[in-house]
Protein backbone atom coordinates (compact mmCIF):
# COMPACT_ATOMS: atom_id res chain seq x y z
CA UNK A 1 0.00 0.00 0.00
CA UNK A 2 2.81 2.38 0.95
CA UNK A 3 4.38 1.49 -2.69
CA UNK A 4 1.26 2.14 -4.28
CA UNK A 5 0.83 5.67 -2.85
CA UNK A 6 4.66 6.53 -3.36
CA UNK A 7 4.13 5.40 -7.39
CA UNK A 8 0.77 7.41 -7.85
CA UNK A 9 2.83 10.53 -5.78
CA UNK A 10 5.97 10.15 -7.98
CA UNK A 11 3.77 10.00 -11.44
CA UNK A 12 1.60 13.04 -10.67
CA UNK A 13 4.94 14.73 -9.91
CA UNK A 14 6.57 13.36 -12.69
CA UNK A 15 3.10 14.79 -15.08
CA UNK A 16 3.21 17.89 -13.83
CA UNK A 17 7.61 18.48 -14.49
CA UNK A 18 7.48 16.48 -17.61
CA UNK A 19 5.34 17.33 -20.30
CA UNK A 20 5.64 15.35 -23.72
CA UNK A 21 4.51 16.74 -26.37
CA UNK A 22 4.32 15.51 -30.29
CA UNK A 23 3.46 17.72 -32.77
CA UNK A 24 4.06 16.35 -36.68
CA UNK A 25 4.13 19.45 -38.83
CA UNK A 26 4.09 17.08 -41.92
CA UNK A 27 3.53 13.25 -43.48
CA UNK A 28 5.49 12.59 -46.43
CA UNK A 29 5.42 9.96 -48.49
CA UNK A 30 7.49 10.17 -51.48
CA UNK A 31 7.01 14.01 -52.99
CA UNK A 32 3.73 14.48 -51.65
CA UNK A 33 2.98 15.16 -48.11
CA UNK A 34 0.16 16.31 -46.13
CA UNK A 35 0.04 19.59 -43.90
CA UNK A 36 -1.47 22.38 -42.62
CA UNK A 37 -3.96 23.75 -45.46
CA UNK A 38 -5.22 27.24 -43.35
CA UNK A 39 -8.76 27.28 -43.23
CA UNK A 40 -9.49 23.79 -44.65
CA UNK A 41 -7.62 22.12 -42.32
CA UNK A 42 -5.14 19.38 -43.67
CA UNK A 43 -4.31 19.35 -47.20
CA UNK A 44 -1.66 17.27 -49.53
CA UNK A 45 0.52 18.80 -51.06
CA UNK A 46 3.83 18.69 -53.66
CA UNK A 47 7.71 18.78 -52.97
CA UNK A 48 8.23 18.58 -56.46
CA UNK A 49 6.69 20.12 -59.48
CA UNK A 50 4.23 18.46 -61.21
CA UNK A 51 3.28 18.37 -64.82
CA UNK A 52 0.32 17.84 -66.24
CA UNK A 53 -0.57 14.17 -66.40
CA UNK A 54 2.06 13.68 -63.83
CA UNK A 55 0.94 10.31 -61.93
CA UNK A 56 0.52 11.54 -58.16
CA UNK A 57 -0.43 8.64 -56.34
CA UNK A 58 -2.27 5.46 -56.78
CA UNK A 59 -4.57 4.68 -53.66
CA UNK A 60 -5.88 1.35 -52.55
CA UNK A 61 -9.81 1.90 -51.19
CA UNK A 62 -11.96 0.29 -48.71
CA UNK A 63 -15.09 -0.53 -49.93
CA UNK A 64 -18.97 0.37 -47.81
CA UNK A 65 -22.00 -0.72 -48.75
CA UNK A 66 -25.33 1.58 -49.18
CA UNK A 67 -25.95 0.10 -45.84
CA UNK A 68 -23.04 0.54 -44.41
CA UNK A 69 -22.32 3.95 -45.41
CA UNK A 70 -26.05 5.04 -44.11
CA UNK A 71 -24.53 4.16 -40.24
CA UNK A 72 -21.55 6.67 -41.35
CA UNK A 73 -24.11 9.57 -41.52
CA UNK A 74 -23.60 12.47 -39.38
CA UNK A 75 -19.92 11.07 -38.20
CA UNK A 76 -16.97 12.72 -39.14
CA UNK A 77 -16.05 9.29 -41.57
CA UNK A 78 -18.90 10.36 -43.77
CA UNK A 79 -17.33 13.61 -45.22
CA UNK A 80 -14.12 11.23 -46.03
CA UNK A 81 -16.49 8.77 -48.84
CA UNK A 82 -16.16 8.70 -52.44
CA UNK A 83 -18.90 7.75 -54.50
CA UNK A 84 -17.41 4.05 -55.54
CA UNK A 85 -19.78 1.92 -57.33
CA UNK A 86 -22.88 3.81 -58.63
CA UNK A 87 -24.55 0.45 -59.94
CA UNK A 88 -24.77 -0.74 -56.25
CA UNK A 89 -24.70 2.41 -54.50
CA UNK A 90 -21.49 1.59 -52.62
CA UNK A 91 -18.84 4.28 -51.09
CA UNK A 92 -14.89 3.79 -49.97
CA UNK A 93 -12.63 5.67 -47.78
CA UNK A 94 -9.30 5.99 -49.91
CA UNK A 95 -6.18 4.80 -48.22
CA UNK A 96 -2.99 6.84 -48.31
CA UNK A 97 -3.56 10.65 -48.90
CA UNK A 98 -6.15 9.78 -51.14
CA UNK A 99 -9.45 11.32 -48.24
CA UNK A 100 -7.65 14.29 -47.45
CA UNK A 101 -6.96 16.08 -50.96
CA UNK A 102 -9.34 19.04 -50.49
CA UNK A 103 -11.83 20.32 -52.97
CA UNK A 104 -11.26 23.54 -55.28
CA UNK A 105 -13.60 23.95 -57.64
CA UNK A 106 -10.73 24.61 -60.43
CA UNK A 107 -8.71 21.47 -59.55
CA UNK A 108 -5.11 21.42 -60.10
CA UNK A 109 -5.75 17.23 -60.06
CA UNK A 110 -8.13 14.76 -60.88
CA UNK A 111 -9.04 11.50 -59.75
CA UNK A 112 -9.93 8.06 -62.02
CA UNK A 113 -11.96 5.41 -60.31
CA UNK A 114 -10.43 1.82 -60.96
CA UNK A 115 -13.74 -0.36 -59.70
CA UNK A 116 -12.40 -4.01 -60.61
CA UNK A 117 -8.78 -2.94 -59.36
CA UNK A 118 -9.40 -1.44 -56.02
CA UNK A 119 -7.66 1.76 -55.95
CA UNK A 120 -8.01 5.45 -57.23
CA UNK A 121 -5.79 7.02 -58.94
CA UNK A 122 -4.71 10.86 -58.66
CA UNK A 123 -3.27 12.59 -61.62
CA UNK A 124 -2.40 16.34 -62.24
CA UNK A 125 -4.55 18.62 -64.57
CA UNK A 126 -1.69 21.03 -65.20
CA UNK A 127 1.66 22.28 -63.99
CA UNK A 128 1.44 22.12 -59.37
CA UNK A 129 4.59 24.06 -58.05
CA UNK A 130 6.50 23.05 -55.38
CA UNK A 131 4.73 23.30 -52.13
CA UNK A 132 1.70 24.23 -53.71
CA UNK A 133 -1.72 21.90 -52.46
CA UNK A 134 -3.01 19.54 -54.81
CA UNK A 135 -7.04 19.65 -54.84
CA UNK A 136 -9.54 17.73 -56.38
CA UNK A 137 -13.58 18.63 -57.67
CA UNK A 138 -15.46 16.61 -55.64
CA UNK A 139 -18.53 17.42 -57.60
CA UNK A 140 -22.06 16.24 -56.19
CA UNK A 141 -20.37 13.97 -53.42
CA UNK A 142 -23.41 11.57 -52.88
CA UNK A 143 -26.15 12.76 -55.05
CA UNK A 144 -25.59 9.13 -57.39
CA UNK A 145 -26.66 7.36 -53.72
CA UNK A 146 -29.67 9.29 -53.30
CA UNK A 147 -31.39 8.71 -56.60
Amino acid sequence: MIIDIIVSRYSLFLNRIIKIELKIDKIVNGDIFVANAGHKGRGVFTSKVLKKGDLIEICPVIELSYKEHQTLVGHILENYTFVWNTSKKNVAIVLGFGSLYNHSPKPNADYIKKIKDGVMIYKALKTIKAGEEITIDYGDMHSDLNK
